[in-house]
């Protein structure tokens, strides 16, 4: 779900780190680094990176339309691909049978079965539909603040490692702890919230 939704679930994170070179120039080129692209590595993760917060199609960034006034607006795009398991079952039981009459080997070895089942499945990706998820990321520029429309782990694990791959900052998550101990204006205030302890709020 994203920003435009009528509900929509949200983490925000405080921005760590300092920028290198002209600021809009080096943002434009992490956009750019981190740009949906597509990968032909094992495995069911097929393509991610950058995309237009308007058009997850758009990845070229014409005339910097990711710029918000002093706000960066994307979307993080991941493809995956994943064969079903009851086909890859039926297709490593026809192929074993096929190589076993070849060959004339009476049974197949583990490496031989596991190698087997990954050349299946690289195979039947191509004949999979990929699942496309896009996530909203908006990054306050002045504030040093983002919002990732999204809170699963795997997600935001995602998100996190690319923002530093491509813009060499850290993403650290604003709880509701870390921006009280921003808020208290001294250390007093601040020890205090330390010794606070959790409770139950119900009877």
């Amino acid at each position: 779900m994203g920003f435009a939704s009528r509900s929509v679930s949200i983490m925000r994170y405080r921005v760590k780190g300092q920028l290198e070179g002209s600021f809009w120039d080096t943002i434009h080129e992490g956009v750019k680094r981190g740009a949906f692209r597509t990968t032909d590595q094992p495995g069911e993760l097929i393509g991610f990176g950058w995309t237009g917060i308007d058009d997850f199609d758009d990845y070229d960034f014409h005339g910097a339309s990711y710029v918000r006034t002093n706000y960066v607006a994307l979307a993080f795009r991941i493809d995956t691909v994943r064969v079903p398991p009851r086909v890859l079952e039926t297709a490593i039981k026809k192929e074993r049978k096929k190589l076993i009459e070849t060959t004339g080997q009476r049974r197949m070895s583990t490496n031989q079965l596991r190698e087997l089942k990954e050349a299946l499945k690289e195979s039947l990706k191509k004949q999979v539909l990929p699942s496309i998820q896009v996530f909203d990321f908006v990054w306050d520029t002045a504030g040093s603040v983002a919002y990732l429309a999204a809170l699963s782990a795997r997600a935001r694990e995602r998100v996190e490692d690319h923002f530093k791959t491509s813009f060499g900052l850290t993403l650290t998550p604003l709880l509701p702890y870390i921006r009280a101990m921003e808020m208290l204006e001294n250390e007093t205030a601040r020890n205090k919230l330390e010794q606070l302890k959790s409770c139950i709020m119900a009877p």
